[in-house]
């Protein structure tokens, strides 16, 4: 699993440079889409140890300075702002949906 989740991280950064370049250009909400296309669809099946959990939650934070253009705010405060979830809790999210429909 670390060999996927270092793949995916990869594959993200990528992404969220690409966005970083193209940022003063879009709105905020065309930002939050290309986003949520683009990486939040990778951060979100990759279930994994607690040090993996960490490189996906940076690479989230990251993603979150770059669609708000924000370098001063706290991580916590963009997610909230972006309606995002940390990943530990899109997980618990994911495994309580589950367990309910089963």
């Amino acid at each position: 699993m670390n060999n996927h989740v270092n793949t995916v991280c990869k594959s993200i950064h990528y992404h969220i440079r690409a966005l970083h370049h193209i940022r003063s250009s879009i709105s905020e909400d065309m930002a939050k889409v290309v986003a949520c296309a683009l990486v939040g669809s990778r951060l979100d099946y990759a279930n994994s140890t607690q040090k993996n959990i960490s490189k996906l939650q940076k690479a989230q934070n990251l993603l979150a300075r770059v669609v708000t253009c924000s370098q001063s705010c706290s991580p916590r405060t963009l997610l909230q702002q972006l309606h995002w979830l940390p990943i530990k809790h899109c997980i618990d999210f994911k495994i309580a949906i589950n367990a309910d429909i089963t």
